[in-house]
């Protein structure tokens, strides 16, 4: 029975790890690539309303290290991208994350599901 307990603790370790992994390599990717293809903005009027809303971004409840005020406008858009939205909206402290293209963003700033359907097979012509 214990052998079974630690299997499972080891196994839940194990995917515990790949996916903090993971997550420190969309960051990277966000912070390098992804930052550039999210838009900052101040018209809430463009925004709201006509984009869909995905969520607030408040750098005071980082838990690491809130940014300076050198680093909020890059740590906007990173966090942006991570959530898949290409604009935010900037008011004073707080950013609104929202998504004004077809699709939302990849951490690297690519739109997911990019990939266009198939097209229905052509019926063969018959001589």
């Amino acid at each position: 029975m214990k052998k079974i307990l630690l299997a499972g603790i080891a196994l839940c370790v194990a995917v515990a790890c790949a996916h903090l992994t993971e997550m420190d390599k969309n960051r990277e990717l966000a912070k390098s690539s992804g930052k550039y293809k999210v838009k900052l903005t101040e018209d809430a009027e463009t925004v709201q309303g006509q984009c869909k809303f995905i969520r607030y971004i408040e750098p005071s409840y980082d838990p690491i290290m809130a940014p300076t005020k050198a680093e909020f406008d890059d740590y906007l858009r990173v966090e942006a991208v991570l959530l898949g939205a290409d604009t935010v909206l900037v008011r004073l402290k707080v950013g609104e994350a929202y998504q004004c293209g077809p699709t939302p963003l990849n951490a690297d700033g690519t739109p997911k599901g990019a990939y266009s359907p198939i097209p229905p097979p052509q019926p063969t012509p018959r001589p």
